[in-house]
């Protein structure tokens, strides 16, 4: 099975090219500058483009089975108005062309899943979130709310605090209010996560929130 990556060369993008790979998929990962994924040679399909190049996104997804995005805001640099969903926006009408269903998508609390009860510490980071980087924020949410209205197999995954480092083991998944979440999750059980999801079924057309297991 064949995995199309955008947001491979980001800080959580090489540790999900690395968990693709133990598992046995084949890559093909989109980026604008090739040179930063030279370190993995042949063993993966380099695809080089910009969020507003549909003939090379086109490129990349084609023979896909799934497409994961670990595309996210750079809050800082950041200058045209919701540049993340206009880019999964392109990614989602390609993936409809050409029949791939499956789209894992990295997203946080800022998007509402209908299981949610409150939780006051996913909803007061949320609000701190939305006064520091407000720009961020609403690409963030509207990216979340693209997808889930999408006809396409999804997964949003909701994600706490990131830090450096790789899989520990398990990690608690659930719902804000109603399953017992950290604040914290390393990159490496992100992107176990993610990966994961390209065959599970259990998270389809779902959002769960994820953090390191407490």
């Amino acid at each position: 099975m064949k995995i199309a990556l955008f947001g491979g060369t980001g800080p959580t993008g090489r540790h999900i090219i690395e968990e693709a790979l133990r598992q046995g998929y084949d890559l093909s990962v989109y980026t604008r500058d090739a040179g930063k994924l030279s370190s993995f040679g042949s063993k993966i399909e380099v695809i080089v483009g910009d969020l507003n190049n549909r003939e090379a996104i086109k490129a990349c997804v084609a023979g896909s089975d799934a497409v994961i995005s670990a595309l996210g805001p750079n809050s800082l640099k950041a200058r045209e108005k919701r540049p993340i969903m206009r880019g999964v926006g392109t990614i989602i009408s390609v993936m409809e062309e050409l029949n791939v269903r499956r789209l894992i998508q990295i997203s946080t609390a800022a998007y509402h899943d209908p299981k949610d009860g409150f939780d006051f510490k996913s909803q007061a980071f949320v609000m701190l979130f939305k006064i520091i980087v407000r720009n961020a924020y609403d690409d963030i949410k509207a990216t979340a709310e693209l997808v889930s209205n999408s006809h396409l197999d999804w997964t949003l995954v909701r994600i706490p605090n990131l830090k450096d480092g790789p899989a520990t083991g398990p990690v608690d998944a659930g719902w804000y209010g109603k399953t017992k979440l950290g604040m914290k999750l390393s990159r490496g059980n992100l992107a176990k996560f993610l990966v994961d999801q390209v065959a599970a079924k259990e998270y389809v057309r779902a959002a769960p929130g994820i953090a390191d297991h407490i």
